[in-house]
């Protein structure tokens, strides 16, 4: 029905335009971040129920990454927030959460232990400085 589609589209601008405007600053992290530019993709893990179906993945770029999270350039729109999968050719498939959305640029932060996400930046940035607390 079209009045359904248009409150939908509606819906989705709303929550995008409110959703997450203030971020923390630099001294309230945990981990530092680093510099990259990778290919990734994000989408809800399998198994678990999407907020839009027609939204479920998204490809994109990680301009920065820690052991607890990434900022991500995404092509197109992505409103999921809970039980995604970050797949990055060079780490593999790491299960996270939106935090936060500015247009197509996204924060998330990971649910697995920062400590396996540490060691596996660190095959890949092996001058990384960071112990987890």
């Amino acid at each position: 029905m079209i009045i359904a589609e248009d409150i939908k589209k509606m819906l989705r601008a709303l929550e995008a335009e409110n959703d997450h405007k203030s971020g923390g600053t630099a001294k309230d992290r945990r981990f530092s971040r680093n510099s990259v530019k990778w290919r990734a993709t994000i989408r809800c893990e399998q198994g678990h129920a999407c907020l839009h179906e027609e939204e479920r993945e998204a490809s994109g770029v990680i301009k920065d990454i820690s052991a607890n999270g990434a900022r991500i350039d995404v092509r197109g729109s992505f409103f999921e927030k809970n039980n995604l999968l970050l797949t990055i050719a060079e780490m593999g498939a790491l299960r996270c959460d939106l935090v936060w959305r500015r247009g197509n640029k996204i924060g998330v932060q990971f649910t697995e232990d920062p400590q396996h996400v540490l060691d596996l930046l660190r095959k890949i940035i092996p001058e990384i400085d960071e112990t987890v607390c």
